[in-house]
């Protein structure tokens, strides 16, 4: 996981070819004119502009992604994710490939994630976005990038 600010995303160049992809995106793109919902960008590479209000910890679970790298730019508000290192958990809703998610019902760690701070998730996190009490409206743009199909990097 690593949490910044955008304005320090060339810091992060050079990890993965699509990582960069997202992190130049985010930085040379205009938000506020960009319809909600998910825009195809390459064939690696997909955006999901979303409006939401946060919710409490204990209604959500943490989730995981074998085929993408979450690359979560806080456009307007701010918010709590949880995050754990992936090792040996079980899942309480199994491996679905098709939507490339397991949920998870564990224990984390919160990180506060305020407008203009990026987080990018990889597949050894377990992540859970949107929290926050008393509910808070939130602008995000969520970057899917696709890794390799065996998960690797």
């Amino acid at each position: 996981m690593i949490l910044d600010r955008i304005e320090n995303a060339q810091r992060y160049k050079g990890m993965h070819p699509v990582v960069d992809q997202a992190l130049d995106y985010l930085q040379k793109t205009d938000f506020s004119n960009i319809e909600i919902g998910r825009h195809h960008i390459n064939d690696q590479l997909d955006a999901i502009v979303d409006e939401y209000e946060t919710v409490a910890a204990e209604s959500s679970q943490y989730e995981a992604h074998k085929k993408y790298i979450d690359v979560q730019l806080i456009l307007s508000g701010e918010e709590y994710m949880g995050v754990v290192p992936l090792t040996y958990q079980t899942p309480s809703k199994p491996y679905d490939a098709e939507k490339d998610f397991a949920l998870y019902q564990v224990a984390g760690q919160m990180i506060h994630v305020k407008t203009n701070m990026f987080v990018i998730f990889f597949p050894t996190d377990l992540h859970m976005p949107c929290i926050g009490t008393p509910p808070r409206k939130i602008r995000k743009v969520v970057m899917k990038a696709q890794i390799n199909p065996d998960g690797s990097i």
